[in-house]
């Protein structure tokens, strides 16, 4: 017996040895991804060969030979073909609905409205001559784009030239920065503005001399005509939202924040109705999952706002992929219709310092009201004043709530800013939504911003690199409301000071320029939301599987062709939402 017994022991000991030494291949994967270079901003892995998926997270990161050992009859593959893989992009700002609408639009041959972009102000005046020719008399004519500057002019158009090429229709132009509408002389009787008309709140009527309006409205002066223009179906809405979130799939983006549904032709109305665009962008999303996870910042003051307020819960998570964050406000315009506040007059036209859309006290009570329905904060801060007024009422927040995760509170922009309030930002903790693409200098090197601020000023303009040294909260967005550019525009821009024409040669106040690593995980990572933490972009086992291949290294190519690279091809939790 005790020899059986000893027999038993070495024969079940054998057996144990074999099988802790031998090993078993791994379960098979999902997705595998070879052939090419892995960036995976795992400090611990900076790069790799391959990639393993298995549902929504990645299972393994190795070379060729370690991950294809999770290859599979069921394994579906993709050859990166000597390609970059990297983490997907995340736009922190943009416009779903606006960028949509141009693709619709440009595609039906400007049916819906004029793309004016670029254009002189004779230019604009024959296209809308055009328009009226083709357009029922009484009907409005609708067009975006315009800038003063492509006229080589400082001061904001007068009426006179729409007024003379379509008097009997009524004209309504959105500027490029979607903040002032340029209007014809109908378009003004049909809205009742004249003389008499007061500046409503958060908005300037801008005048003749002698008092009269002068065709161009600035911020909430908009909504007084807003409600009288043409507005796209629901067929085209829903359409545009599809045609933008299938545009931002393919420049490599899986996650993207949109900062406020614009009215047609494209200006912030806070007069718009909102719910109704919210519920066709849920239908398009039940109609076919989204390519991208989209989250959602509601404009306020708002009666979707009011809405949301009331009961949060029912908005929070709309669908796996959409849910409202947080809720969008706005302390003033933008620089380049001089609608940003600033603590001096512009250095262009002193009779100015712009327009303050909102008081700290009205930015105050909502931000309260939105942190108690568990909703983020992020305000609409571009001048000087602005940000300055936004940054007190974030500091009285975080002092009154001591719980309060500063990463719930977000600048949008914070484009102008004294060197104090960069530091008083950084030292508060709260989020910095910034757009690299902003910097675009012209042929002679000055940027628009350069003229109103004033040349001596505008190193505290977009100082994305102080900012970033001081260890500032930064996050990317691109405020696309137009059609997208190439896939690194801004990634570009961020990293060269340069508009997309690379000009000027070295950048615009180079010393502003971020290094190419702070660049590529800012432009993948995830902000803070709610009480979670900013997710991190790293790939490695068990991350999200999410991320894009790209034709060259963004973190090697030559700065020159950085525009020209392109997108082979996106993975999105683990599904692949682009491919060659």
């Amino acid at each position: 017996m005790k020899t059986r017994f000893a027999g038993i022991i070495l024969f079940t000991s054998a057996l144990l040895v074999v099988s802790c030494t031998s090993e078993s291949p791994p379960p098979e994967a999902s997705l595998l991804l070879s052939g090419g270079t892995v960036l995976t901003l795992d400090p611990d892995r900076p790069t790799a060969g391959a990639v393993a998926v298995r549902g929504e997270r990645i299972v393994a990161i190795g070379d060729d030979a370690e991950i294809a050992r999770y290859r599979g009859p069921g394994t579906e593959e993709i050859d990166l073909g000597g390609g970059v893989l990297v983490p997907g992009f995340v736009d922190h700002h943009v416009h779903l609905l606006n960028l949509g609408l141009s693709l619709l639009n440009a595609a039906e041959d400007e049916r819906l409205f004029l793309d004016l972009s670029g254009l002189d102000r004779e230019r604009i005046a024959e296209r809308i001559a055009d328009r009226a020719g083709s357009t029922p008399d009484g009907q409005w004519i609708l067009g975006k784009g315009w800038s003063q500057g492509a006229w080589g002019e400082s001061a904001l158009p007068v009426d006179d030239p729409l007024t003379a090429a379509a008097p009997d229709h009524p004209v309504y132009l959105s500027r490029v920065d979607g903040h002032a509408a340029w209007v014809n002389a109908a378009a003004l009787a049909a809205a009742g503005i004249d003389s008499s008309t007061p500046d409503p709140h958060g908005g300037v009527i801008v005048r003749r001399p002698g008092g009269a309006p002068s065709g161009v409205l600035l911020e909430r002066a908009n909504e007084l005509v807003q409600g009288l223009l043409p507005q796209p179906s629901g067929a085209e809405v829903k359409e545009a939202f599809r045609l933008a979130c299938d545009a931002l799939a393919r420049q490599g983006v899986v996650e993207a924040f949109d900062a406020g549904f614009l009215p047609m032709p494209g200006v912030v109305g806070l007069g718009f109705d909102l719910g109704r665009v919210l519920d066709l962008l849920r239908d398009v999303d039940a109609e076919a999952p989204l390519p991208i996870d989209v989250r959602l910042m509601i404009p306020a003051p708002s009666a979707l706002a009011d809405r949301i307020l009331a009961s949060p819960d029912a908005f929070r998570e709309l669908s796996p992929r959409l849910g409202v964050t947080h809720l969008k406000l706005f302390a003033d315009g933008a620089l380049g219709s001089r609608g940003g506040a600033m603590t001096a007059p512009y250095a262009d036209d002193p009779l100015t310092t712009g327009v303050p859309r909102m008081t700290p006290a009205e930015i105050r009570d909502l931000a309260n009201a939105a942190l108690e329905a568990g909703l983020d904060i992020a305000v609409h801060a571009i001048g000087d004043a602005a940000v300055r007024d936004t940054l007190d009422v974030f500091e009285a927040l975080l002092a009154a709530r001591a719980d309060l995760d500063p990463a719930r509170l977000r600048i949008e922009h914070f484009s102008f800013s004294s060197r104090g309030d960069q530091e008083r930002a950084v030292q508060l903790g709260i989020v910095l939504s910034v757009q690299p693409g902003f910097v675009a200098p012209g042929d002679d090197g000055l940027a628009m911003e350069d003229s109103r601020v004033g040349q001596e000023d505008t190193d505290r303009v977009y100082a994305w690199g102080s900012l970033s040294a001081l260890g500032a909260r930064l996050a990317f967005g691109s405020d696309l409301f137009t059609a997208p550019g190439a896939p690194l525009a801004t990634f570009h821009a961020a990293v060269t000071r340069q508009n997309a024409l690379g000009r000027p040669p070295g950048g615009w106040h180079p010393a502003e320029r971020l290094d190419r690593d702070t660049a590529l995980r800012l432009s993948t990572t995830v902000s803070s939301l709610g009480d979670s933490p900013a997710r991190s972009s790293a790939l490695r086992a068990g991350s999200a599987a999410s991320f894009v291949v790209l034709s060259q290294n963004p973190l090697t190519a030559n700065a020159d062709s950085l525009q020209s690279t392109t997108v082979s091809a996106v993975v999105r939790r683990g599904v692949v939402t682009s491919r060659p």
